[in-house]
């Protein structure tokens, strides 16, 4: 019996070696696909990101983070906590501000700003999208009140809703669920809503689930860069960022992996994701911690 165990776990240790190369040459391959194409005007070129701030730990927080926003009115960063309900702001170097309770919520997960004190969060399992107006000196939201849209599009637990965004070109929401299937998703009419009228919600798929444009493992999160209208897509099985045209068209990837990008480590979970106005990019990865990548020159 002991060397029947010891064979099993032997096959799954090999299996688990084979995926992590399998995945490694899957995003070598597309960094080198998509570097030596042409490149766009106005592409953000993520191949040449470097990290300047790796792996350091959000002192003030030891549940996992999840889900990453950029609020240029305060020019700092919110996320949330998929743990204990917590909405939490941090400064561009990842130094906690302050942290909000946010009561009548489970299994938080994706995080966007709109305007001014407004945010939409998202509830994972129950697919669940909330407006919260959140105060400036707020240490405490009820969600009681808060306009709820709840979708359920393949419900299957733990494989919901990962990240928000909001595009404030288009007025819309901009939704990822992480597999089963993987899923980009436009939500019209929701957020504006005006209280007491009806609402008219539409909901639009970007990507086609087998779409090929759409080559990561899962989706974790996703950020809109209004200035260029370019979708930015997280996905942490794959350990890739990449970056979409508005037409679709894949255009820069940001590898994730130890050696690439100045990293001295693999980012182990990256679960949210953020772009400042000077184009910086900053990532989240359970259980707490922050990297920020900056343009190369």
């Amino acid at each position: 019996m002991k060397k029947l165990i010891a064979g099993l776990l032997l096959v799954l240790l090999l299996a688990a070696v084979a995926l992590h190369f399998l995945r490694l040459d899957s995003l070598l391959w597309h960094a080198w696909r998509l570097g030596a194409q042409p490149a766009q005007a106005g592409a953000l070129q993520l191949g040449d990101y470097r990290v300047d701030i790796e792996g350091q730990r959000i002192i003030g927080l030891e549940d996992d983070v999840s889900a990453l926003t950029y609020n240029r009115e305060s020019n700092t960063l919110f996320a949330v906590l998929n743990g204990e309900p917590l909405l939490v702001e941090l400064s561009l170097e990842g130094v906690l501000l302050r942290t909000v309770r946010i009561n009548g919520v489970q299994d938080m997960e994706g995080l966007t700003h709109v305007a001014g004190n407004r945010y939409v969060v998202a509830e994972e399992r129950r697919q669940r999208l909330l407006v919260l107006d959140v105060p400036e000196d707020a240490i405490e939201v009820n969600t009681t009140a808060a306009p709820s849209l709840a979708i359920g599009l393949d419900l299957n637990g733990n494989k919901g809703f990962e990240g928000l965004s909001w595009d404030g070109r288009k007025h819309r929401l901009l939704v990822v669920k992480e597999r089963d299937p993987l899923r980009v998703l436009s939500v019209s009419g929701f957020v504006d809503a005006r209280a007491g009228e009806p609402m008219a919600v539409q909901i639009q798929e970007l990507k086609s689930p087998d779409s090929p444009r759409l080559f990561m493992h899962d989706l974790s999160s996703l950020s809109m860069h209004d200035e260029t209208g370019h979708l930015l897509l997280l996905s942490d099985d794959s350990h890739m960022v990449v970056e979409y045209a508005e037409t679709g068209e894949p255009l820069s990837l940001l590898g994730l992996w130890r050696g690439m990008s100045g990293l001295q480590k693999t980012i182990p979970q990256a679960e949210g994701l953020a772009m400042d106005e000077q184009q910086r990019l900053y990532l989240v990865s359970e259980p707490n911690l922050f990297y920020r990548f900056v343009p190369g020159n």
